[in-house]
């Protein structure tokens, strides 16, 4: 699919690099330095491309079928993937060959194929890798022996996220999210929904847990009170949410705007949202930066769009344009500047903007 943007949405920025992966890089995650890029292709293969000029430093065949989610621990040059096989592999940057190779869901989980390993997510101190594959979420070593493997959720896992704690994880699907310790069996913790939440994250305080939702809505706990809100009005579901540094933005995807909601205080109760226009698609990805209120958005269009919400939610501070719809984006860890993925097998390193 080829897309052309109708509008300038603000100053107009060239790709610092393009590297041509192959298929379409369905994950990408920046090594904890930023001086590598991961891509997990959706042929099963992983490469590692240099952070700054976008070569490929090494390529190697993961999975059979597609390479589905990818994760760095934040302690090691160890990289998780996970795949169509059923498979988690641990990885160290300068080896074809595994650390360790394990099926991340229990022998009894399918009578046929295994689950896809979807989620791999490490605890922010890089001690154990979260996995999900179908219903099934477990904690894992570094080197592939299993910690934990907790009871099956109540339907496919649609997303996996480690608490601002480090201690808990939760995951999200229909009938809500459930939380558990990562030395606990049993689950700690439980938000009920009925309906199906698609994506969710905690604000960095822990204060609300935000979750996008199947039926076009936002709806966040406080966590404190477990008083509950809902936020509605999309035109499309709510696929991709992430919150600023300090906790008081949340922006989601849900349509062609980028829609930040203000959570200082006492929260959005009562409050109108900020739209982010210049998307002429809907959007596919958004991300905070780590640090201020600098905020990426890309879409269907190909568009990736940077903003500074302190200056300006009128006009993008920068905009790039790849004619192949954007997949996924990620900021470098340290500086600020992004990294995306593109519908048509591109990888792109964006210059930094200031």
């Amino acid at each position: 699919m080829s897309v052309s943007p109708r509008r300038a949405a603000g100053p107009i920025i060239e790709p610092r690099w393009r590297t041509e992966t192959g298929e379409a890089a369905l994950a990408i995650a920046p090594s904890p330095r930023g001086d590598l890029l991961a891509a997990a292709s959706a042929d099963g293969m992983v490469l590692l491309l240099d952070g700054i000029d976008g070569r490929v430093v090494q390529s190697w065949a993961a999975h059979a079928f597609g390479t589905l989610a990818l994760g760095w621990s934040r302690v090691e040059q160890v990289l998780a993937s996970g795949g169509q096989d059923g498979r988690l592999c641990f990885w160290r940057a300068d080896a074809h060959t595994p650390v360790a190779s394990v099926k991340a869901s229990p022998d009894t989980a399918s009578a046929g194929a295994a689950p896809w390993v979807e989620h791999v997510v490490w605890s922010p101190d890089g001690a154990l890798c979260a996995t999900a594959a179908g219903s099934h979420v477990a904690l894992w070593h570094p080197d592939g022996t299993l910690h934990r493997r907790f009871a099956p959720f109540r339907s496919t896992v649609a997303d996996l996220r480690w608490l601002p704690d480090g201690e808990r994880l939760s995951a999200v699907g229909y009938g809500g999210t459930v939380v558990w310790h990562r030395d606990m069996d049993d689950p700690v913790e439980r938000y009920a929904w009925k309906g199906s939440f698609l994506c969710h994250a905690w604000a960095p305080t822990g204060r609300w847990l935000a979750a996008g939702m199947q039926e076009s809505a936002v709806h966040i706990f406080e966590v404190a009170t477990k008083g509950d809100l809902e936020m509605s009005g999309y035109s499309q579901k709510v696929r991709r949410i992430s919150w600023s540094g300090d906790g008081k933005k949340l922006i989601t995807t849900g349509g062609a705007y980028g829609t930040v909601w203000n959570f200082a205080g006492k929260g959005p109760a009562g409050t109108h949202p900020v739209s982010l226009a210049g998307h002429v698609l809907p959007l596919t990805d958004v991300a905070f930066f780590h640090q201020g209120l600098w905020v990426a958005t890309g879409g269907e269009d190909g568009q990736l769009l940077v903003w500074d919400l302190v200056s300006s939610s009128k006009q993008a501070m920068a905009a790039g344009f790849i004619p192949a719809p954007l997949l996924c984006l990620a900021w470098h860890p340290s500086e600020r500047r992004v990294f995306s993925s593109h519908q048509s097998g591109w990888v792109v390193g964006w210059p930094a903007v200031r």
